[in-house]
């Protein structure tokens, strides 16, 4: 299981591989704007501080998203499609 820390101060633990950051948020009953949970509306924006290397690739519908919202050249994930892979830690915080 890999760690998760998202910030500011709302999450820091370990987390399964095949939950997203958005379920998770969810969970915790942190308010999130969402709506598709497939990466197509683009509500769900998370910066990615660190642990990049640690997460799943960006799929088709995801990598679209980022292009139209013109973020896709910085740390920019979909909290609906972004996972935790492997044993390490990766730091995100809500947009």
């Amino acid at each position: 299981m890999g760690r998760l820390v998202i910030e500011p101060e709302i999450f820091s633990g370990e987390v399964p591989p095949n939950k997203s950051v958005l379920q998770l948020l969810l969970e915790l009953r942190i308010p999130v704007l969402h709506s598709c949970r497939r990466g197509l509306c683009g509500q769900d924006l998370i910066r990615v501080k660190s642990g990049w290397e640690h997460l799943n690739a960006i799929e088709d519908p995801e990598c679209g998203t980022l292009e139209l919202l013109r973020v896709n050249d910085q740390p920019m994930r979909m909290a609906c499609c972004t996972k935790v892979v492997g044993s390490g830690e990766v730091v995100v915080e809500i947009v």
